[in-house]
């Protein structure tokens, strides 16, 4: 009576291990070694137990027919397997699983199955070979003529399936974010299993975004360590350092990866970073555009894991960058490549300042053919200066390097052997030489203005936490700002308080909310991150990475890009508070709609 639904289950467990196994080895996880991707995948075993109850019980409801049953069986099957190899490509580029963006990934399909096609060949065929020979197989194995009563099968069923998605017999229920109390967030990543996140996402998707569970804190503690962050001596400077109300253009460079911005790959941003105010490098807020735009605009960090688009988050009133800008008589747009509301850009641009927002349908003058995400940089920047009105304050999100297609009349260089990296190299490349020709045809035209040149996030073959959040970042302009490097990391958040002190006055009069700092005036700064569950924080130099589910902490020394693991001493544990507390404070304000009252803190 009860074999249906247990074949189904089995089926859909088999399909999730061997994707997890794919996942793996493709992503190159094989540095963990056999044993322990087996021991990863097989310990997420709730979560694929979940899953594939979830499939089994849909497909238990349409027994009472025994051709409808094998052939929904099947297909569900075949979307279970297609559904695991999808996160795959989507990992691949964001370093974690679909989640929330799953209704943007449906949005935007026919752009990731061509990115899919191009970027991942192979695995692309040979998952629709696959998954036509599945279903073939599928329609045999579910074909079955035994007699059953029906609505005492459906009842069983009910009640098996949600004992797994319940997560069995467990005091709470299953949560993605339970997959972190393995202890380590690569093995994490192997232990949680792409399907169960969606549908945990999906369900959930018009519940309100609730923040993530932290180690507990307390008051005492965050006022102290908010007073070591923030009691840094002002510079002794004349505010704004330029007088003449510049124009300012705002670059969320789409997915430029601090490891490939290279003199090779990016010649125009190197020659420009020369002449510039840069650090090393800053550290992004997140993986989508979305968080880099919140992150860098209101200077605040991003929910864990999540951006503020598209939830009730983002129905909070926020100070911006871009306000005080407008309030000073700016004329402000944002410009992206790609549709104007491709997760929600577009409307949260104009949420956060921007009175204009235009999209890839607004470019109709075009010079090259469209990749598959959106119109080229060069024809995207020949757009924005038809629409220039001084002074302006402008954010332009590109969709050259959404991509790794290039236009056919373009030279193709050969950057490395590796085909699939030298084709992204050579999209940074055609990126770069636009970004170089709008750069020297706008400050030609007007010589008043300003270039902030950073990421919005990472994007390509990226490994590990830190080098996930690695960006470029150089603030340019021949007439108006003398170079000078300062050897340090910032936030995505520092990018804000940085522009208010070099072009209206001290930050800290005209956005005292703000959580970042600027390179003008302070001297002490810090970064953080959230990686998979990993609270990473970075000040002078040394980072440590703390697992919110275990409470359990690592210590490195940065030197360049790379981290060197090293052994936690008293300095150590001062930054791991610092990591927490900041954290807390800064999650619990947002949730609350209260960010405007951060100022009463960090005094």
């Amino acid at each position: 009576m009860f074999s249906r639904y247990f074949k189904v289950f089995c089926v859909s467990y088999i399909l999730i291990i061997l994707t997890k196994y794919i996942f793996a080895y493709y992503l190159g996880f094989d540095s963990l070694g056999f044993s322990d991707i087996s021991y990863s995948i097989f310990w997420g075993y709730k979560f694929d137990f979940a899953a594939s109850s979830i499939v089994a019980l849909i497909s238990i409801l349409f027994s009472f027919n025994n051709s409808l049953f094998k052939t929904i069986s099947s297909v569900l099957v075949v979307g279970l397997f297609l559904t695991q190899i999808s996160d795959i490509f989507y990992f691949n580029e964001s370093s974690r699983h679909i989640g929330y963006e799953v209704t943007d990934a449906i949005t935007d399909a026919s752009s990731l199955i061509a990115t899919a096609y191009t970027q991942h060949t192979f695995l692309t065929i040979f998952s629709i070979i696959f998954a036509f020979v599945l279903f073939v197989v599928s329609l045999k194995i579910f074909d079955t003529t035994s007699k059953h009563k029906y609505f005492v099968t459906i009842l069983i069923s009910l009640f098996v399936s949600v004992f797994f998605i319940r997560g069995m017999a467990q005091n709470i229920p299953l949560n993605p974010w339970q997959s972190n109390q393995i202890g380590d967030t690569k093995k994490a990543s192997l232990a949680l299993n792409a399907t169960y996140n969606i549908i945990y996402s999906l369900v959930n998707k018009k519940k309100k975004l609730q923040p993530l569970n932290l180690p507990s804190t307390d008051e005492t503690s965050i006022k102290q360590s908010l007073k070591e962050l923030y009691n840094d001596p002002t510079k002794d400077i004349s505010l704004p350092i330029i007088k003449t109300k510049p124009n300012i253009v705002f670059f969320f460079l789409e997915s430029w990866s601090l490891k490939y911005v290279t003199p090779k790959t990016t010649p125009n941003y190197y020659k420009i970073l020369k002449q510039s105010i840069h650090p090393n490098y800053i550290i992004a807020g997140g993986h989508r555009t979305t968080e880099g735009m919140f992150c860098t605009l209101v200077s605040y960090p991003n929910p864990l894991g999540k951006s503020v688009a598209k939830t009730q988050l983002q129905n909070y009133k926020y100070s911006s960058i871009i306000d005080i800008l407008n309030k000073n008589g700016y004329n402000s747009a944002f410009f992206q490549g790609t549709a104007k509301e491709t997760s929600g850009t577009g409307s949260l641009a104009q949420s956060l300042g921007f009175t204009k927002s235009y999209g890839k349908a607004d470019v109709k003058k075009r010079l090259y053919k469209p990749n598959t995400w959106g119109i080229h940089d060069v024809d995207l920047y020949n757009f924005v200066q038809t629409t220039l009105k001084e002074p302006f304050v402008i954010g332009i999100n590109g969709a050259s390097t959404h991509d790794d297609k290039i236009p056919s009349s373009i030279k193709h260089i050969d950057f490395t052997k590796n085909e699939k990296i030298n084709k992204m190299m050579n999209a940074f490349h055609f990126s770069d030489y636009a970004l170089g020709k709008f750069i020297s045809e706008v400050e030609n035209k007007y010589p008043n203005t300003i270039f902030v040149l950073f990421a919005d996030h990472c994007g390509g073959y990226l490994s590990g936490s830190l080098e996930n959040y690695q960006i470029p970042f150089a603030i340019y302009s021949k007439q108006l700002i003398q170079p000078k490097f300062y050897d340090t990391i910032l936030s995505q958040r520092d990018i804000a308080p940085t522009i208010l002190d070099l072009t209206m006055g001290d930050y800290k009069k005209l956005a005292s909310n703000f959580t970042g700092k600027s390179l003008i005036q302070d001297n002490k700064f810090f970064a953080n991150y959230y990686h998979n569950g990993l609270l990473g924080w970075i000040e002078n130099k040394k980072l440590v990475e703390l697992n919110i589910a275990t409470n359990k902490y690592n210590c490195f020394d940065i030197n360049g890009t790379k981290k060197i693991k090293t052994i936690c001493n008293k300095n150590f544990e001062k930054l791991n508070k610092h990591n927490l507390d900041f954290t807390t404070i800064t999650q619990k304000l947002l949730f609350d709609g209260k960010i405007n009252q951060f100022n009463l803190l960090r005094k």
